[in-house]
């Protein structure tokens, strides 16, 4: 009796400890699964969908949104089920393996700008000719794709990925723009910028490429430096979730290690298994595919009232009087 009664109170020891649930596989879907616990797990994200009013079900948005807040609701309870959401999504084969990037990004564009704000920020592409005019193309974005420049046995530097894509790169004379102020084609220079900064800052590694000898497309595995934290212009950004991929693009498995907003604890989600994790393992990440950084605080404030600002003002301030006195003495003397 008294290791039964153990054993219940185990039971309910073990239960209260798992904080989070996980989504039924249901057959080769977990790319689908790592998408949306990203999803789930993106706080303003899931309050937007749990708020959504039920719009017209009959509608492609309607009944994506509508089965998003049933399995966000079975979430907070048990593991759930992706059969609505597969429906909804129009996917066909459950049995192969689907891009993850892919779909985070049909999802969020399926549900809507007012749902999916937080993910959404604003590039201008810039292009300039030889004669220095500047044409600007603006668009929505909520992905930044970064080109992996390492092979399989070097390491890849996230940061400067990003700090590479947003350099200007002049065009082979193939692909020069046709300039209407110039009436021609000239040497042409192209760069790109960001506007408007989203909340989450969403990064896809693009480990894919199409190999031309071989006439298919080849995984690049090499290690990924990533950095914690994002710091571009006066934006801050932290990393709260990867999605990670082992295997190539014929098959693999997906998982995603998420930072929870309610306890700040590290979580890997593998399909129906949930547990705490520690962030040491995406150091030096074979398997890094997508990273997700939230927006902390804008940095140009902190700036103005950081220390050495401050010492610096201190310091003149102190000054002030002396250069005061210097100059009623010059004066007095030029009166004399």
């Amino acid at each position: 009796m008294g290791c039964y009664l153990g054993l219940i109170r185990n039971s309910h020891a073990s239960h209260s400890e798992k904080r989070y649930n996980g989504l039924k596989n249901q057959g080769s879907t977990c790319y689908l699964n790592a998408v949306l616990q990203c999803l789930y797990m993106t706080k303003d994200f899931r309050t937007a969908v749990l708020r959504l009013k039920h719009g017209p079900q009959n509608s492609r948005q309607g009944v994506l949104c509508l089965e998003l807040q049933k399995i966000f609701d079975e979430l907070k309870k048990s593991n759930a089920t992706t059969e609505g959401i597969i429906q909804s999504l129009c996917i066909r084969n459950v049995y192969e393996q689907q891009d993850a990037v892919e779909y985070y990004q049909k999802i969020l564009k399926s549900v809507g700008a007012e749902v999916s704000k937080v993910f959404e920020g604003k590039m201008c592409n810039k292009s300039k000719c030889l004669n220095e005019h500047i044409f600007e193309e603006k668009c929505s974005f909520i992905t930044i794709p970064l080109a992996i420049e390492a092979g399989n046995d070097e390491v890849y530097s996230v940061s400067n990925g990003l700090e590479s894509f947003f350099k200007p790169s002049h065009l082979d004379e193939d692909n020069w723009f046709y300039c209407d102020e110039c009436d021609k084609k000239t040497e042409t220079e192209t760069w790109s910028e960001i506007e408007e900064f989203p909340k989450v800052l969403t990064l896809h590694l693009k480990r894919f490429d199409f190999d031309y000898m071989q006439m298919k497309h080849v995984k690049n595995h090499c290690a990924m430096d990533i950095p914690l934290s994002l710091h571009i212009k006066d934006h801050e950004y932290d990393l709260y979730a990867v999605v990670n991929h082992r295997g190539d693009r014929s098959g693999g498995h997906y998982n995603a290690i998420i930072k929870s907003f309610e306890d700040n604890q590290w979580y890997c989600f593998d399909d129906c298994s949930v547990n705490k994790h520690s962030v040491d393992s995406l150091k030096k990440s074979r398997l890094a595919y997508l990273l997700m950084y939230r927006e902390l605080s804008r940095r140009k404030w902190s700036a103005l009232v950081s220390p050495r600002v401050i010492i610096t003002g201190v310091f003149f301030m102190c000054l002030v009087p002396f250069i005061w006195g210097a100059i009623k003495k010059a004066s007095n003397f030029l009166k004399q």
